[in-house]
């Protein structure tokens, strides 16, 4: 319902971002390895990029 309550929410703007943030958390959660990739994210030791410097970099292009 969240997902509802955020698309629902979001301006023509922020709809690309909302999108954008539950395609990721999907794909993390469909991931076998999600819950330990996620701790690592969380305490900042998961090696590469974190999603949003990423994006930031697609969306200067």
């Amino acid at each position: 319902m969240e997902f509802y309550r955020e698309m629902g929410e979001a301006d023509d703007q922020a709809i690309g971002g909302v999108l954008r943030r539950w395609w990721l958390r999907a794909e993390l959660y469909r991931d076998a390895e999600g819950d330990r990739i996620h701790a690592a994210v969380q305490v900042g030791t998961a090696p590469g990029t974190c999603a949003s410097a990423v994006l930031r970099r697609l969306e200067a292009r």
